[in-house]
C-alpha cells in the first residue's frame, strides 16, 4: 500500500533509480549491485517493521554499511584472493534484516554463501558440510543451534575436516553509527573488487524429504537471473512493501528477497529485528502485514487457509494488491472463495535445481489463481505423460546453465521436475499441477507423504485388493480401498461399511506406526469403491492414479467437506465461562461425542476417538464460543483436540482462549516476565490481630498423591512421627482413594496407613479459589496447616504456556491461602519445579541451587516455562510477604520402591533394544538418577528448608558404567561405543519394509531414534546425554537423607531388569 508521507521520516525518500544499465553489464555482481544503490539510492528504504506505535525504516546505505561490516569480519578470518572461493555457511536463527545483510556480506568478502535451514538434524548438517567442504560456519547466539554446530564441528573435527565457527554479528553492532576502530566489523582488509560470474555465489540445499539434503550450486549468473525475474513482468513491484514477515532466508524464497529487492526496488516489510528473533506464526505474521502496510505478503498456502476463515481478514486481504505463496497447493475450495471475493492469488513454482518456473507476477490472475503459465524467460517443455497429462521439463540454457540437471532433451541438459500438470481447457498457455510422476502427496500445511510404501503395506492385507491414498492440497491424508472379491460390498450400507473398515483397522495401525504423524490414516477417512466404479489398471496392473482420483473426485470432497463442516449444535455453551463452567461445557461435548464417560485425564483418542471425532469436538466448541466471543476461535490451534488430548487439557485451552483480551500474539522469552506480574500482582493482605501459632505436630497440605513420586512422598509423611495430619489435595471426581490405594498396592508401600487418622484425602479444584471445598473443611485446614507441598501439575511438553495457566492459578491460589492464616507464622509453601528449567542452560557447571533471571533459559516450551514463572512467584511472594516458599528443582526418577522404571521413558528403552542391536551403549559419563522412593524422603525432609532454592538430583553421581555394565551381563551382550549403538539401532531394519513396522513395536528406542542422534556428548560441565550438571550443596544439608543416599549401583539396575520382566516389557 502506497506510503503514507505524512509519517515518512524527512530522511527517507520515495524515488528510486533503477540500476538497469548496471543489470545489463558483465563486470557487476549481486552484492556490488547493492554498493550502487548505497550511492545512488542512499536514503530509499530496503526494509520497513513495526517498533510499538511506529514504523522504522533502513536504508540502503545503512544496509551497505552493515553489508561491508559483514564482509571484513568474514574476511579478517577467512582471507581473500583465494583461488576457489571459500565456502562459508550461514547457520543461524536470526531476525530477517540481520540474516540478510550477513548473506550479501559474505558474498561481498569473496566467499561462497551456504545458508543451511536450522531445521536440519545435526547429521544432515555434518553430511553437507563434508559434500561442500565447507571450513567457516557463521553461527547465532541461541544455545540449541550452537550445541548443534558444536556437535557437527566435533564430528568433522575427529573426521579430519577442520571448520572455524565464527558468531554472527549483532543488529545492533551492524547498524551502530559508530564503532571501535578495533572492531572485527571494521577489520582493514581488501575486499575483492571484482568477481567471475561463472563463480559460485552460493550453495542451496534441498528439504532432504527422501534423505539427506542435496547440495545445489548457484553462480552469480544464476542469482541474477532469478533476481531480475520481476524486472520485465506485468506487475510493477517498484515502491511495493513486501511482507516477508514468515519467509525462512535459508529458503530460495528467502534468496529470492535478497536477490530480487535491488533489481527492481520493492521494500521488505519484516518483524522487528530481535534475540531471539520473532516466531512466525499465522497471528503474528498477519499483524506484521497489517502494521506495515503490505501490498504484497509472501506466505504458506496453511497460512492463507488459517487467515481465510475470518472475515474481517478477508476484506483486508481484498484491499491488498495479492497474496503470494509457495511450498505446497493452497487447498483449492479456499482459494476459489478468496478469488470470487476479489482477492488476489499469485501461485510461486519453481525449485532449487531449475530455479523459477512460472510468471508469478502475470496480472491479476482471478479465478485463474491455480493456473500458471511458463516463465518468459525459462525454456519449459511439456512431455506428454499419459492420461492427458504432461511433465514439467526445464531446459538448461547454453550461456547460463541451470544450477542442476538429471536428463538430456536431445544434445541439450535438462532438469525433469517429475511434476505432472494438465493444460487449461480454453486458455492455451496456462497449466495447472495435479500431481507427481513420484506420487508425493503434498498437505496443505507442506508436510509431504510418499503413498508407495504405505499403499503397498495396505495391499498386503487380505481383505485388500488394491489402496490408492489422496490428500492433495487438503489438511490430512485419506485412502481409498478396493476389497477383494471375497468382501465386496456397497458402501452405502453403513453397517458392512463400518465392519470393513473394522476388519482392516490392524492393517492400518500397523501402516500408522511406521507412518510420519502427518501421514496418519484416521477410520473415517478410509473411502471403501463402490462395485459399480472398480479401480481401472494398467497392462502392468498398477492403478491408474489419476484416473480413479478423478471418478472418485466427488466422494472425497464430500469427504472432506462432512469432516470439515461437522458440529452438534444440541448443547448449550455456558452463561459464564469460567474455569469450572468451561470444564463442565468440554467434559459434556467430549463425552457425547464419544458416547461414553471417560475421566478428565483421559487420553481421549485412546478411549474410542478418531479424528471426526476431534472435529465434532472442535467445531462444537468454536460454534459455541463464537456466540460470545468472535476472537476467541482465532486463538485456538487448527488441530485442538489433537494438541490437547484430554478433557483437562482441552479445557485450559478453551479457557484460555476465551478468557484472553485480543488476539494472540508471538510468544517471546520476555513474556514469561508478564506471567510472572500477573500471578504475583494483587497479594492479599494478612488478617488482622495475628495471633502465634500453637505448639504441635507439623498439618501438611500435599497435593498429586496419587502420582508416583508424590505417592511415595505421602507415605514417608504418615509414616513421620513429627507429622500429625496429611491432607492429599487430589482432582475431584477421580475417585482418588480408590486410586491411592492401587498406587500404595502397586509401588511397594504400607497400605494400612491409609486407614489412619492422620490421614484425609481432599477431593478438589486447585484452580478454583476456595479449591472446590465444603466451608467447614476449608476452615479446619486453614486454622491447622503448617506446610503446603505443591507437587500437582500437568505433564505435556507440547502445550503452550497458555495451557498452564491453571496450574500457576492453583499455586497462587495456595499463596493466597496460606496468607489468611490467623497465624503470625504463615504455613510454608514448597513448590516442585523441574530440571526443564534448565533447557537452554549454557553457564557455569555445577548449576548453582539459585534463582535463573533469564526467561530465555526455560523458553521453547509451555511446561519448563510456567515452572520457571512459578518459580519467580515464589521469590516474589517470599520477598513482599512473611510466607517462607522454597522451590524444589526435581531430576530424573530412575524407578520405584520394588524397582520399577516407567517404560514409557527413553531409558528402558535403551535396555530393550540389547534384546534387537544385541549390545548396548557405554558412555564415558556420569548420571544422576535417583530411586523414587528414598528421594521422596529427601522432599518430605526438604519442607523444613531455610533455602529458597534446592536442587533434587543425586548428590552423588554414578558411572553410566556402572548401571549399564550389569545389565549388559544379564542380557550376554557387548558394551560397545555410544555412536556405535545409534548405529547400529538405525541399521537394524530396512527402511520402508512393512518389517519396519513390528520391529518398532517392539523395539521403541526406534521410535526415539532422534532424540539418541541428538543428545549431547558429555564433559566436565555436562553428564552422560548432555544432562547439566546440578549443585547440591544446599540440598544435602537440608536433607540427612539425600547427603546419605547410596550411589547407584549394579544391584538396583538389576532391580529394574527384574521388574521389567515382572511386567512383561522385557
Amino acid at each position: 500500500m502506497p506510503f503514507n508521507l505524512a509519517t515518512l521520516p524527512a530522511h527517507i525518500t520515495t524515488k528510486f533509480h533503477h540500476p538497469t544499465e548496471l543489470l545489463e553489464r558483465e563486470d557487476f555482481v549481486l552484492p556490488q549491485v547493492y554498493e550502487w544503490h548505497a550511492k545512488k539510492n542512499p536514503n530509499y528504504p530496503l526494509f520497513m517493521y513495526q517498533d510499538g506505535d511506529h514504523l522504522e525504516y533502513v536504508t540502503y546505505s545503512q544496509a551497505n554499511r552493515a553489508m561491508d561490516r559483514v564482509a571484513r569480519f568474514v574476511a579478517s578470518t577467512v582471507g581473500t584472493g583465494h583461488a576457489v572461493s571459500p565456502v562459508v555457511a550461514l547457520y543461524a536463527n536470526a531476525d530477517t534484516i540481520t540474516y540478510f545483510v550477513a548473506a550479501i556480506g559474505i558474498m561481498r568478502a569473496g566467499c561462497t554463501l551456504f545458508p543451511v535451514s536450522t531445521r536440519n538434524a545435526a547429521v544432515a548438517v555434518t553430511d553437507m558440510f563434508k559434500r561442500t567442504g565447507t571450513r567457516h560456519v557463521v553461527v547465532s547466539s541461541d544455545t540449541v543451534l550452537r550445541q548443534t554446530a558444536k556437535d557437527v564441528l566435533d564430528e568433522l573435527e575427529a573426521a579430519g575436516q577442520k571448520v572455524v565457527q565464527l558468531d554472527l554479528p549483532t543488529f545492533e553492532d551492524l547498524f551502530s553509527e559508530k564503532l571501535d576502530a578495533a572492531s572485527p566489523l571494521e577489520g582493514a582488509v581488501e575486499l575483492p573488487e571484482t568477481f567471475d560470474k561463472d563463480a559460485l555465489a552460493a550453495i542451496m540445499h534441498s528439504s532432504g524429504s527422501t534423505g539427506h539434503p542435496k547440495t545445489i550450486g548457484w553462480t552469480y549468473k544464476n542469482i541474477e537471473k532469478w533476481g531480475k525475474i520481476p524486472v520485465n513482468g506485468a506487475l510493477n513491484v517498484t515502491g511495493a512493501i513486501m511482507g516477508s514477515h514468515g519467509t525462512p532466508m535459508f529458503h530460495g524464497l528467502g534468496s529470492f528477497m535478497y536477490s530480487a529487492a535491488p533489481c527492481v526496488g520493492f521494500i521488505v516489510a519484516v518483524f522487528k529485528p530481535a534475540v531471539p528473533p520473532t516466531v512466525p506464526t499465522p497471528d503474528a505474521v498477519w499483524q506484521g502485514i497489517v502494521a506495515t502496510g503490505t501490498d504484497f505478503s509472501w506466505s504458506v498456502p496453511s497460512f492463507i487457509e488459517e487467515w481465510s476463515r475470518d472475515p474481517e481478514k478477508v476484506l483486508h486481504m481484498k484491499q491488498m494488491r495479492g497474496l503470494m505463496y509457495g511450498g505446497a497447493a493452497l487447498n483449492e475450495e479456499v482459494g476459489n472463495s478468496l478469488a470470487s471475493k476479489g482477492v488476489s492469488l499469485y501461485g510461486f513454482y519453481g525449485c532449487t535445481e531449475a530455479m523459477m518456473i512460472n510468471n508469478f507476477h502475470r496480472t491479476n490472475p482471478g479465478k485463474d489463481w491455480a493456473w500458471w503459465e511458463p516463465n518468459p524467460d525459462a525454456e519449459i517443455i511439456f512431455p506428454h505423460a499419459g492420461d492427458g497429462m504432461s511433465e514439467v521439463i526445464v531446459l538448461s540454457p547454453l550461456d547460463n546453465p541451470l544450477p542442476k540437471t538429471n536428463t538430456k532433451i536431445g544434445d541439450r541438459e535438462a532438469y525433469a521436475t517429475s511434476d505432472l500438470v494438465i493444460p487449461h481447457a480454453t486458455k492455451p498457455g496456462l497449466w495447472k499441477i495435479i500431481g507427481r510422476a513420484d506420487e508425493q502427496i503434498i498437505l496443505s500445511n507442506g508436510e509431504k507423504t510418499n503413498p508407495i510404501p504405505l499403499e503397498k503395506m495396505i495391499n498386503d492385507d487380505p481383505h485388500v485388493k488394491c489402496s490408492l491414498m489422496f490428500g492433495r492440497g487438503k489438511f490430512q491424508n485419506g485412502v481409498l480401498i478396493e476389497p477383494t472379491e471375497d468382501y465386496v460390498f456397497d458402501p452405502k450400507d453403513v453397517k458392512k461399511l463400518e465392519s470393513y473398515r473394522n476388519k482392516i483397522w490392524p492393517t492400518i495401525e500397523r501402516v500408522n506406526d511406521y507412518a510420519p504423524q502427518h501421514s496418519r490414516i484416521f477410520k473415517e477417512m478410509i473411502i471403501v469403491t463402490s462395485p459399480c466404479k472398480p479401480f481401472e489398471f494398467t497392462e502392468k496392473r498398477q492403478p491408474r492414479r489419476n484416473n480413479i482420483l478423478k471418478a472418485y473426485h466427488d466422494e472425497i470432497e464430500a469427504l472432506y467437506k462432512e469432516v470439515e463442516n461437522s458440529s452438534q449444535s444440541d448443547f448449550d455453551a455456558p452463561v459464564v465461562w469460567d474455569t469450572a463452567s468451561t470444564l463442565e461445557f468440554v467434559r459434556t461435548v467430549v463425552q457425547s461425542t464419544l458416547r461414553r464417560d471417560i475421566g478428565d485425564n483421559d487420553d481421549i483418542f485412546r478411549n474410542g476417538g478418531d479424528s471426526l471425532q476431534a472435529t465434532y469436538i472442535r467445531n462444537t466448541i468454536l460454534r459455541a464460543l463464537r456466540e460470545v466471543n468472535k476472537d476467541a476461535p482465532n486463538r485456538l490451534p487448527h488441530n485442538l483436540v489433537f494438541a490437547a488430548p484430554n478433557i483437562s487439557a482441552l479445557a485450559r485451552v478453551v479457557f484460555s482462549a476465551v478468557s484472553t483480551d485480543g488476539p494472540s500474539t508471538s510468544h517471546t522469552p520476555a513474556d514469561l516476565w508478564k506471567y510472572v506480574e500477573k500471578y504475583s500482582a494483587n497479594l492479599p493482605a494478612r488478617p488482622k490481630n495475628l495471633v502465634p501459632r500453637p505448639a504441635g505436630k507439623d498439618v501438611v497440605v500435599i497435593t498429586g498423591t496419587t502420582g508416583g513420586f508424590g505417592c511415595d512422598t505421602l507415605e514417608h509423611l504418615l509414616r513421620d512421627e513429627t507429622v500429625g495430619k496429611v491432607y492429599a489435595f487430589n482432582r475431584k471426581g477421580s475417585k482418588a482413594l480408590e486410586r491411592q490405594r492401587a498406587q500404595f498396592k502397586a509401588r511397594g508401600l504400607d497400605e494400612s496407613l491409609l486407614n489412619s487418622p492422620k490421614f484425609v484425602m481432599v477431593e478438589s479444584v486447585l484452580h478454583d479459589y476456595d479449591f472446590g471445598l465444603e466451608p467447614a473443611l476449608l476452615e479446619e485446614i486453614r486454622t491447622s496447616v503448617t506446610h503446603i507441598m505443591h507437587n500437582a501439575w500437568a505433564v505435556n511438553f507440547n502445550m503452550s504456556i497458555a495451557s498452564f495457566e491453571v496450574d500457576i492459578q492453583s499455586t497462587r491460589n495456595f499463596v493466597d491461602f496460606a496468607l489468611s492464616s490467623p497465624y503470625k507464622q504463615p504455613p510454608s509453601i514448597i513448590f516442585v519445579s523441574s530440571i526443564g528449567v534448565f533447557a537452554n542452560y549454557n553457564g557455569p557447571a555445577p548449576v548453582p541451587e539459585a534463582s535463573i533471571d533469564d526467561p530465555r533459559v526455560p523458553f521453547g516450551s509451555g511446561y519448563p516455562e510456567s515452572k520457571w514463572v512459578t518459580e519467580h512467584v515464589m521469590q516474589n511472594v517470599a520477598a513482599k510477604t512473611d510466607v517462607h516458599t522454597v522451590v524444589m528443582r526435581l531430576g530424573q526418577v530412575s524407578g520405584d520402591k520394588p524397582g520399577y522404571w516407567n517404560e514409557k521413558e527413553w531409558f528402558p528403552s535403551v535396555v530393550k533394544s540389547a534384546l534387537f542391536q544385541h549390545c548396548l551403549p557405554d558412555i564415558d559419563g556420569e548420571i544422576s538418577w535417583f530411586p523414587a522412593y528414598e528421594a521422596a524422603k529427601a522432599f518430605a525432609e526438604m519442607r523444613h528448608s531455610p533455602e529458597p532454592f534446592l536442587h533434587l538430583v543425586h548428590p552423588h553421581r554414578a558411572l553410566w558404567h556402572t548401571v549399564m555394565a550389569p545389565i549388559a551381563e544379564l542380557f550376554n551382550v557387548p558394551l560397545v561405543p555410544y555412536d556405535q549403538w545409534v548405529a547400529a539401532l538405525e541399521n537394524s531394519v530396512e527402511a520402508g519394509s512393512a518389517a519396519e513396522v513390528e520391529v518398532m513395536r517392539q523395539n521403541p528406542a526406534l521410535r526415539i531414534l532422534p532424540f539418541f542422534k541428538a543428545a549431547k556428548r558429555p564433559s566436565h560441565e555436562r553428564e552422560a546425554l548432555g544432562f547439566v550438571i546440578m549443585s547440591t550443596d544446599k540440598a544435602t544439608k537440608v536433607s540427612e537423607s539425600l547427603a546419605r543416599m547410596p550411589m547407584l549401583d549394579a544391584e538396583r539396575a538389576r532391580q529394574w531388569v527384574a521388574a521389567w520382566k515382572k511386567s512383561g516389557f522385557l
